[in-house]
């Protein structure tokens, strides 16, 4: 369990309503304009789904020890530093789950050219397609390690992201040094910042007897960022 596992061509399908969510509108070809954003998002899912080059890592930790302050101590003897507010999350975790996914650098490699070429939409457009795809691939790798995960009689957390502000953007390069994700492609740069940037990297508690599932946490209500434009559910 606690090898480096790598998932090459990870299949996914991009899903227009996302692209929409993404562009801050919503699909309705009820004027004129509209049909013709529909078409552009159409046809650059079809490019970006000839560029894509999903790809997916990761590794299970043994966790030695886990303070009220958020400080966790694996095995290995890395230790990462949470927000105090989210350590319940991580009660009874026996594992930490480090994953890394990337759809590859061509598609933002044609996004920056266009922009030089002065072609604003499409490269709009295909940004956030692009955006979508790595989500997709996220959320697949992530459904792969619950059914897995859940076979073996273990649960998952919800899953937490550095740079995020459960978590410091610094606690990136231990990530790296967990995973070695090189090996599919991605590289940290001086800022902590994943190249290719369609890149996402996360963590995840995982226990036998782990009070908190992502069956039961995982959603934009236990997201602090409340005024995000891409949030999906309301805040209680």
């Amino acid at each position: 369990m606690e090898k480096i596992k790598i998932i090459k061509n990870i299949p996914i399908r991009i899903a227009e309503e996302e692209v929409y969510r993404y562009l801050g509108d919503k699909k309705d070809s009820s004027y004129i304009g509209q049909i013709e954003i529909q078409n552009i998002i159409r046809e650059e899912i079809k490019i970006v789904n000839l560029l894509l080059e999903n790809r997916g890592i990761y590794r299970f930790i043994p966790i030695n020890s886990i303070s009220e302050e958020g400080v966790i101590i694996t095995a290995q003897g890395y230790q990462f530093l949470v927000n105090k507010s989210v350590v319940g999350f991580f009660q009874n975790a026996q594992y930490l789950l480090f994953a890394i996914a990337t759809i590859g650098p061509k598609i933002e490699q044609i996004v920056q050219e266009r922009f030089k070429q002065k072609q604003y939409l499409k490269a709009i457009v295909m940004d956030a397609v692009g955006t979508v795809a790595v989500k997709t691939v996220g959320q697949w790798l992530n459904h792969f390690l619950e059914r897995n995960t859940n076979q073996q009689g273990f649960k998952l957390s919800r899953y937490f992201e550095p740079g995020s502000g459960d978590w410091d953007v610094e606690e990136q390069k231990k990530v790296f040094a967990i995973l070695r994700p090189e090996q599919i492609g991605v590289n940290l740069n001086s800022y902590y910042m994943m190249q290719p940037v369609k890149s996402l990297s996360w963590i995840r508690a995982m226990g036998q007897n782990l009070l908190h599932s992502y069956r039961n946490e995982f959603s934009c209500n236990y997201c602090s960022l409340s005024k995000c434009p891409f949030r999906k559910f309301n805040s209680e």
